[in-house]
């Protein structure tokens, strides 16, 4: 028996949205500045991000004033269209923790569905990658929460950053995005935020729940220290981190000692890519001291160097440290999953701040929480067509259809600011109609 596919709706995801605005607390005085709600202005934030389109809002007023209707109103159920002052004005007050649950409701509804067993590698386990990455930056703008940056030259640059963490697996080209963890300065501090700090944040908000799949954590050299390492397995995470010799000098001493000593095991690999052939040399050991100290943690350790079989030029190397237990049958496995932490700069960072959202752009920056809500948002976004490409088989025949994310967007832009939608169903099967349609024209 063929088991039904899961199918998530944009609607729903939408809802799911829209479900968390209702009880918005609203500061405002009764009076005209309150001819806007802040849903409506959150919605409006949303669409733009979701659209990929700075003029989402602007052509769907002129729409309302043509046609009467908008899909403003139709897609995203904005009732009044604020403009972009008074979004910002009314979203700055607000924590981007408020959307949250937003995050959450999508993750219980690809755990329910199974969708998220797409994703298991190494015995059934949840890949998560940590990044930490700006995406606001000015010499003149800043906030209290602000970090910066003083330069020789006597100038200033404020900033702000997060950590994102996003569930990968090295069999799928998808990532699906967590909250983010912003590292800002914490209330009442003076002390600058960092990246190191904020994963500590985030490791104990984010225990492992029994219910769940179990979790190994991917991240790169600056989380192979003890403090995380142990904080990680109090949460009940596994752990492979990027481990470099520049920074881990006790360990890599005992590694030239213990090689010495014939207790390095080393497997060797041949694999043809297409082109070429490549030697995959992998080389590990278990119980390896992290630090100097009697009170290191003992971590395993692995290493992957790969060749050009033919002009023995070096194509890759790196090593990490895990408390997975290492042996011939799953090396390989385990160099795949702390590789696969690149997927979240790759098909995630990089989407977000170079294929249209736009992650870095100053939206606007606000003097409580609008920078860290807009980034919400945006991320919002990116997860919603995340969620889509793995679970809506409309969505992803138009994307098949239009191949590329650019040309996608494009379409997207061009039908929403001239013709008016009663659902996002209908804009789909418009597009997917309409291109065969011009298929067919076109071969006969």
């Amino acid at each position: 028996m063929v088991q039904k596919v899961a199918e998530m709706k944009i609607n729903q995801l939408i809802n799911f949205l829209i479900q968390e605005l209702d009880d918005l607390p609203d500061s405002r005085k009764p009076g005209n500045n309150t001819k806007y709600e802040i849903s409506d202005a959150m919605m409006a934030a949303f669409s733009i991000f979701f659209t990929q389109s700075p003029s989402f809002l602007e052509h769907q007023r002129l729409m309302k004033n043509m046609k009467k209707k908008d899909n403003a109103d139709s897609l995203f159920k904005i009732d009044k269209i604020p403009c972009d002052n008074q979004i910002r004005n009314l979203l700055d007050p607000l924590a981007a923790q408020t959307i949250y649950p937003v995050y959450q409701k999508i993750y219980q509804w690809l755990k329910e569905k199974k969708v998220l067993k797409k994703f298991f590698y190494l015995e059934r386990q949840i890949l998560i990658a940590l990044d930490g990455t700006e995406y606001f930056s000015s010499k003149k703008i800043n906030c209290p929460h602000c970090n910066c940056r003083n330069h020789r030259n006597g100038s200033t640059t404020y900033f702000h950053g997060c950590v994102i963490p996003a569930i990968v697996s090295p069999n799928m080209k998808q990532v699906i995005p967590l909250e983010p963890e912003f590292i800002k300065k914490q209330d009442g501090s003076l002390k600058q935020d960092c990246e190191n700090a904020a994963v500590k944040r985030w490791l104990n908000k984010n225990s492992q729940k029994q219910d769940d799949a179990p979790v190994t954590l991917l991240g790169d050299d600056l989380y192979s220290r003890q403090p995380i390492c142990e904080l990680a397995l109090s949460k009940d995470y596994n752990f492979i981190f990027v481990c470099r010799e520049t920074s881990h000098k006790t360990l890599y001493e005992w590694l030239e000692f213990l090689e010495k000593s014939g207790e390095v095991q080393t497997l060797e690999k041949k694999e043809w890519n297409g082109r070429k052939k490549l030697i995959y040399r992998y080389r590990y050991t278990n119980k390896i001291p992290l630090k100097d100290g009697d009170d290191s943690l003992q971590v395993n350790w692995c290493e992957v160097t790969i060749i050009n079989q033919k002009t023995q030029e070096l194509i890759y190397q790196n090593s990490w440290i895990t408390n997975h237990k290492i042996s011939n049958n799953n090396v390989e496995k385990i160099v795949k999953a702390g590789r696969s932490r690149w997927k979240i700069e790759n098909e995630g960072n990089n989407v977000l701040k170079n294929h249209g959202y736009n992650l870095e752009h100053n939206f606007g920056h606000g003097q409580n929480n609008l920078c860290e809500m807009l980034l919400s948002l945006n991320l919002l976004a990116f997860l919603f067509h995340s969620v889509l490409d793995l679970a809506n088989s409309t969505y992803k025949k138009v994307r098949e259809l239009l191949v590329s994310r650019r040309s996608f967007f494009n379409d997207i832009r061009t039908l929403l600011k001239y013709f008016w939608f009663a659902s996002w169903q209908d804009l789909l099967n418009f597009i997917l109609t309409e291109n065969l349609t011009n298929s067919t024209s076109n071969s006969s």
